[in-house]
């Protein structure tokens, strides 16, 4: 319990510390403080120490290591430094007092204690960081003192994100001698007495001393980042500040030599335009068999590189030259043309998001560069090869820090930008700027979506695709469809009034017209895009692999399809049976499939090929009337004129029945002389409605005999049996009845 004791002191920092760490940057990590709870639980349930030890400070024994071991390297640094001093020369004393094998490696250890220690107190002094202060705010700002504020406000964030980083890696390091500390802890309480117990606290010296130097430099760059953040903040609010308090008024001799800006940074973007070409053919003609030619092309990629940046620099210039303009037009009402200015915003605004894209694309190349320069072993290259590979590092490092200039120059021109805008409201009123807004938001809403047409999304072969050509493709087949449609509609009009015959022959025409336009159509599409069909046996070579592998059920019931609608076997209209039972009416004849609409007013999807590999039952191919056939029975005795007379005068009365059409008149046949009835059968030609309903046309004429049959009182039988009974029944029964009596 004694040397548990021990972990309290090293574990528990020192709290006038922690209470300068930033909360929000998360610095007190957990391990830390779960290392404070459970020495505090430790120190409630250990003994009270003696009054002397909290009273007088004594130096650590590394044989048996005290509580508060710790306590005699803290206080002011004109205290502990001779303290430490007389302490460590005691600690080499000892050193000649251990086993000789021991003696050079606490030598060694001891040293690091004494660098270690050196160096606390050093930073143990209270560092004097000097504040940053702005100077105080001024009634009026011009432009370039917005621009000049912004970048301060720039350099002082980014400094501030640099301290930051400091910060957190100075954590990770205390964190991990928090760790070491912790193990040298664990060694120092499983260590034998002796020796080995010494050395094992001189390591944890060693080891805790470090400890508390990275919580000090910790704790010193949290302060300094405290103050470079409150500077960041303080100048990002100053050139808030200058944006509101920006002056009103302007010279107009400012403006002309805005105009004069303007014109000469036209021509630095020409220049840099040329210097952009140049640069491209450059990299254009290299030879890439040798190593030399490599690394000559890779340097010139670079320096190409570099003139894309310069020229998105030259344009960044060219356009705060504009801004600085309209700005001082506006403000000395020179009439400015606002209609212009609204383009050219959304011109700045455009290029703005194209350079923020595309940043990123040119700083990750550069780094890349630098990385494959630095990683290259140049102890076997010769002069020129070295030569070559410092020129692309000067020309990387160059590259790098125009992005960085870019940056900055992007961030001016929004500044610039914001001040305009606000300008143009102040110079055209709150409805007519709010219009122009509206007016360029739609606008940036056209020419983003009109910008995703050139982006490609894949490549067929050496031929990429863009948004723009699948447009391009939907169109088509758009158009394609609708003039299918529309001819399709005519064909059915023109045969709306010719014979079943016509109409199957129309429908035909109007589907192959259909299949025709949408082929033609899907090559007309894929043309467009830039895909080749000039060779066709490339072309029938993928579809005869497509077929083979894949496409063989979609092929054949398209086939099965083309030879239903030539061959007339099956029509839009016809009432079918197949032989799995399933009947209903023909609606239509697809590609793929036809489409059964039952008697329930269910469609069923059917492949084509079952239409040709099974057998079919149409109802109605050549004529839209058939004959049904109703059986009925009736009682013996019955007159069977009556019957007849009755049968027929039934199906008379079924709205289905054929009338007047001759030799097509309901009749009635005399079939079978039944076990129980005279059995009958009526024959009744019906008309197409009757044709298309089979169990409802049954159901109506049977409904209709019942009726007549019973208005004739003609019976309709049901099941009858005779019983006949063999001689000498009697006898045998009163046998069976007397055989119980005998028995007993």
């Amino acid at each position: 319990m004694h040397l548990l004791l021990i972990s309290r002191s090293m574990c528990q920092p020192d709290p006038s510390r922690n209470q300068r760490k930033v909360d929000r940057m998360k610095i007190a990590q957990s391990t830390r403080f779960l290392a404070v709870l459970l020495s505090l639980l430790v120190a409630v349930n250990s003994p009270a120490q003696d009054a002397d030890d909290s009273a007088a400070v004594t130096a650590p024994d590394l044989s048996s290591l005290q509580t508060d071991w710790w306590s005699y390297f803290e206080g002011p640094r004109e205290e502990i430094e001779p303290r430490v001093n007389t302490y460590l020369d005691d600690i080499g004393v000892q050193i000649d007092e251990l086993a000789p094998q021991n003696q050079e490696i606490a030598r060694s250890v001891l040293d690091a204690v004494r660098g270690n220690l050196t160096a606390l107190l050093a930073l143990s002094e209270d560092a004097e960081l000097t504040l940053q202060e702005l100077p105080p705010a001024a009634v009026n700002y011009s432009a370039d003192d917005l621009l000049r504020l912004a970048a301060i406000a720039r350099d002082a964030r980014s400094g501030a994100e640099e301290e930051l980083l400091e910060v957190e890696r100075e954590n990770r390091v205390l964190d991990g001698s928090t760790r070491r500390r912790d193990a040298a802890f664990k060694d120092y309480v499983d260590a034998a007495a002796g020796d080995e117990r010494w050395l094992t606290a001189l390591r944890l010296l060693q080891a805790r001393s470090f400890q508390a130097i990275s919580a000090r430099r910790l704790d010193l760059l949290t302060l300094s980042y405290e103050r470079a953040n409150s500077y960041a903040e303080a100048t990002a609010a100053r050139a808030d500040l200058a944006a509101d308090r920006l002056a009103t008024t302007a010279d107009e001799t400012r403006l002309d030599d805005l105009v004069i800006r303007v014109a000469d940074s036209e021509a630095v973007v020409e220049s840099a335009k040329e210097a952009l070409l140049a640069a491209q053919i450059a990299a254009s003609g290299l030879d890439l068999d040798t190593a030399q030619g490599r690394s000559e092309q890779r340097l010139q990629q670079q320096r190409l590189l570099g003139a894309e940046i310069s020229l998105a620099l030259a344009e960044a210039a060219l356009a705060q030259a504009e801004a600085l303009r309209w700005w001082a037009e506006l403000v000395l009402e020179t009439g400015p043309d606002t209609s212009v200015l609204g383009d050219d915003l959304l011109a700045w605004s455009e290029f703005v998001r194209s350079i923020e894209q595309r940043a990123p694309d040119w700083k990750h190349e550069t780094e890349a560069e630098l990385l494959a320069v630095q990683s290259v072993n140049q102890d076997n290259l010769d002069q020129v090869l070295r030569r070559l590979l410092g020129q692309r590092l000067e020309t990387a490092q160059e590259t790098l820090a125009q992005a960085g200039e870019l940056d900055a120059a992007i961030a001016d021109l929004e500044l610039l930008m914001l001040v305009v805008n606000n300008a143009a409201g102040k110079y055209e009123g709150v409805f007519k700027s709010w219009l122009a807004s509206i007016s360029r938001a739609v606008k940036t809403a056209y020419i983003r979506v009109t910008s995703l047409a050139d982006v490609t999304l894949f490549s067929v072969g050496e031929t990429p695709v863009t948004g723009g050509d699948i447009l391009r493709v939907l169109v088509i087949l758009i158009v394609a469809m609708l003039l299918s449609r529309l001819i399709r509609h005519a064909i059915r009009r023109v045969g709306a009034g010719e014979s079943s015959g016509t109409q199957a022959s129309l429908y035909t025409v109007s589907r192959l017209t259909h299949y025709f336009i949408i082929v033609i159509a899907i090559f007309i599409a894929l043309s467009s895009i830039g895909i080749d069909f000039s060779n066709l046996a490339l072309v029938a070579g993928a579809l005869s692999v497509g077929i083979g592998f894949g496409l063989q059920s979609i092929v054949n019931n398209f086939v099965s399809g083309l030879i239903i609608l030539f061959e007339h076997s099956l029509r839009v209209g016809d009432y079918i049976e197949l032989d799995t039972g399933l009947n209903g009416t023909v609606k239509s004849i697809n590609v793929r499939s036809t489409l059964i609409n039952t008697n329930d007013n269910i469609d069923i999807v059917v492949p084509n090929s079952e239409f040709v590999t099974t057998r079919l039952t149409n109802w109605t191919l050549a004529e839209r009337t058939l004959r049904v056939r109703i059986p009925f029975g009736v009682a013996y005795g019955s007159d069977k004129e009556r019957v007849k007379q009755a049968a027929i005068e039934a199906a008379a009365e079924v709205p289905y029945t054929l009338t007047h059409m001759k030799g097509r008149e309901p009749d009635v046949w005399l079939t079978e002389y039944g076990d129980n009835s005279l059995n009958f059968l009526l024959l009744v030609w019906v008309n197409r409605q009757g044709a298309r309903r089979p169990t409802r046309t049954r159901s109506a004429y049977l409904w209709a005999l019942e009726t007549k049959l019973s208005e004739y009182g003609i019976e309709i039988p049901f099941p009858q049996r005779d019983l006949h009974l063999r001689s000498g029944w009697p006898q045998a029964s009163a046998s069976t009845k007397t055989e119980p009596s005998a028995a007993e």
